[in-house]
């Protein structure tokens, strides 16, 4: 199957053969990107079925609709996972057969430097999924306390040395303003021992952009909103990679396969809680060696999907 170069899509045949359950389906695609999955979604069910996708980044909504303008079964929405009970589909009642989350950043999001995710090259402080949004890495590195910049490096980058490099950003920017990723970068690695500077980088990095885009919010938003448009017996599967969004989505797993919480010593249940979904992957499912051969960005992927009772 053909991918397309904007994002080359991971785990792909393993994806469809857990998601797909009915080629006459309706498909909600909420990470669009550069709709690799999206078009092998619609590949694989045919005219019959149908596929809405959605994602915050515009340019990745203008790029995919451009690639798949002839699927007249498909439609594209720039929203986010948080605003997207405001969908006039799913506001007219629109359940769905199979859900779809390939979370993180897209390749295309990455490489373009000036959308300002990555330490190795330089640009201004953005790390905006969605460019409307007001708050941007800027804000964050200039304007929150040190405490609360120690408080997302550890929280989101699990970074020992957070309050080492809180301080050292507080230090700087009473000189000047940091404004770019260069600057910031600069002042990571001048508290950082040269052996850890990479992981540090990419941790601090990554905290930051998630404080940017509220990212485990929506997930926890949207994981919990699935339960209402997905159909008895739908299923979702969620792509993650970095061990915060995939414990996220293996306690919502958990919690809501188990039934009864009751202490074991009384005789009969009385809290009512029952089974809502059922776990289709005991363990994530990772991609395979020859995957990560020729896509490095599949090696700390874990997918995981879930089934509505």
């Amino acid at each position: 199957m053909k991918t397309v170069g904007y994002h080359i899509p991971v785990m792909l045949k393993e994806t469809l053969n857990l998601l797909i359950t009915d080629r006459k389906g309706t498909y909600l695609d909420c990470t669009l990107g550069g709709g690799g999955h999206s078009k092998a979604i619609l590949d694989e069910i045919g005219s019959e079925g149908s596929v809405l996708a959605v994602d915050r980044d515009a340019e990745a909504v203008k790029y995919a609709s451009e690639l798949l303008r002839d699927y007249k079964n498909f439609k594209a929405c720039q929203i986010s996972f948080s605003k997207l009970n405001e969908l006039d589909e799913i506001v007219f009642g629109m359940k769905f057969d199979g859900i779809l989350l390939d979370l993180g950043l897209s390749s295309r999001q990455i490489d373009d430097a000036a959308r300002g995710f990555s330490y190795i090259s330089e640009s201004g402080l953005d790390m905006r999924m969605n460019r409307n949004d007001e708050m941007s890495a800027l804000e964050v590195v200039n304007n929150y306390s040190e405490e609360e910049l120690t408080g997302i490096f550890f929280k989101y980058g699990e970074e020992n040395r957070s309050r080492k490099i809180a301080a050292a950003i507080v230090s700087q920017r009473e000189k000047k303003v940091i404004g770019t990723t260069k600057e910031l970068t600069g002042i990571i690695a001048s508290v950082t021992p040269s052996n850890f500077r990479i992981k540090t980088l990419s941790r601090i990095f990554q905290a930051v952009r998630i404080e940017v885009n509220r990212e485990l919010e929506e997930l926890d938003i949207v994981l919990k909103f699935s339960m209402d448009i997905l159909k008895p017996g739908g299923r979702c599967a969620v792509m993650s990679y970095h061990s915060l969004e995939d414990r996220i989505v293996k306690n919502f797993i958990k919690d809501r396969s188990e039934g009864c919480i009751c202490p074991k010593n009384f005789p009969v249940c009385v809290c009512g809680k029952k089974p809502s979904v059922s776990a289709l992957t005991k363990k994530p499912v990772t991609a395979s060696e020859e995957e990560i051969a020729t896509n490095s960005r599949a090696r700390s992927a874990k997918l995981r999907v879930f089934c509505k009772l």
